[in-house]
């Protein structure tokens, strides 16, 4: 199993595909690894990583919101209602939902001509049509509603609305991990399906060395590519790729296997993960291949205390005053994972912050650098990601923003 989403198709390009999940009652706008001969606006999908397939809908689900396509536009017939005063007076916190229009299956829907306040009362379900017309949290608008005609639903095909009292909290409170944690999950237990779609992976090296080569074993193949993931650090590749280029992609985890599963659920991640069903995408950082080895500019904030300490810069002389920058100095890359700051480069960036005329000195500093490879990147993925798989080669610029 991998990670899959069903919906209705709203809108395509040959980027990106826009579906919309009843259940969640939330559009999703994803990468189009599909192609454009295969999609058909208003239709439902199941969509997984280059897979893509027409879907049944429920009966009892087709018979409260069918979409339709007229003209171009994506319709949707459904059901509808208002809250009551009534409802509105059970719950103080209930008042900013007066006059909103419900949709158990699309959401808060749109009115700009008020519609359906003009057709239906307080707490009565009515019919309504509906387009796509996405704006900000709303991804509906009323086109029409029937007039002088209520619905009757039984009990159990009915939804709790906002304003009801066992309306459930979507909202959970949320820990906030530090990125580190999401590698940690992943280094030392299989991969979960859910974390087996790779949204952002680069190519790092091509060619090298297989270290799971085995000569007896059919298929096996003495050399392999190395892509980078933020959460999973480095990872084989057995497919064809280019040096530089990012890739959406599934990884295949050796451990989940079944068979032998007690004596693989221990393994290196390196050894269990190899990239499958790549798919080319535009690079979400600008990313360079120079004479063989892949650079990235990225920009991260200046914080003086990761690069120094502060009973440190008080030494006037920089010879003994380099001695003392943090060995540990780096900063977290969405994309990039932890990128490391040796003191050079840490040196070079607090110089051109010290050097700012003091009459214009800003509220914060942002660093432009180019980012490659470790040279000990091997070695640091190991234990990554205690250790970063890439490092700071060159300082380009020190912005500076009010």
């Amino acid at each position: 199993m991998s990670w899959k989403r069903t919906g209705f198709l709203c809108e395509y390009d040959s980027k990106h595909v826009s579906v919309f999940d009843c259940k969640q009652r939330k559009l999703y706008k994803m990468l189009n690894t599909y192609g454009l001969e295969k999609l058909e606006i208003g239709k439902c999908y199941d969509l997984k990583h280059m897979s893509i397939q027409e879907t049944s809908v429920d009966e009892k689900f087709h018979n409260l919101v069918v979409f339709r396509v007229d003209s171009g536009c994506v319709l949707a017939d459904t059901i509808a209602t208002i809250a009551d005063e009534k409802d509105l007076k059970k719950n103080e916190n209930f008042e900013k939902f007066r006059g909103k229009v419900w949709s158990q299956y699309l959401g808060f829907l749109r009115d700009p001509k008020n519609l359906f306040a003009e057709n239906m009362k307080g707490g009565e379900l009515g019919w309504v049509t509906v387009k796509y017309a996405p704006d900000e949290d709303t991804v509906f608008e009323i086109n029409d509603v029937a007039e002088n005609y209520l619905v009757q639903l039984p009990a159990e095909q009915l939804l709790p609305t906002p304003w009801s009292p066992n309306y459930p909290t979507v909202e959970r409170p949320q820990r906030r991990l530090h990125p580190s944690q999401r590698v940690f999950d992943n280094k030392f237990a299989p991969l979960q399906p859910c974390f087996r779609l790779v949204k952002y992976g680069v190519c790092v090296q091509t060619d090298v060395l297989n270290p799971l080569y085995c000569r007896r074993k059919p298929g096996s193949m003495k050399h392999c590519h190395h892509l980078f993931a933020m959460t999973l650090g480095m990872y084989r590749c057995m497919h064809r790729v280019e040096l530089g280029c990012w890739y959406q992609h599934e990884v295949r985890d050796s451990r989940r296997d079944q068979k032998k599963y007690s004596e693989k659920r221990n393994a290196k991640q390196f050894d269990s993960l190899t990239a499958t069903k790549l798919f080319k995408i535009d690079p979400p950082l600008p990313t360079t291949v120079v004479n063989g080895k892949v650079e990235f500019e990225v920009e991260f904030p200046f914080d003086h205390d990761v690069l120094e300490k502060e009973g440190n810069r008080a030494i006037p002389d920089w010879f003994p005053r380099f001695e003392g920058l943090q060995k540990d100095a780096h900063f977290w890359n969405e994309y990039l994972g932890k990128v490391e700051i040796y003191p050079r480069q840490a040196r070079e960036i607090i110089q051109i912050v010290e050097a700012w005329p003091l009459e214009t000195i800003p509220d914060v500093f942002t660093v432009v650098a180019t980012v490659a490879l470790h040279y000990n990147a091997a070695t640091n993925n190991e234990t990554y990601p205690e250790n970063g798989i890439f490092l700071v080669t060159n300082v380009k610029e020190v912005k500076g923003a009010n």
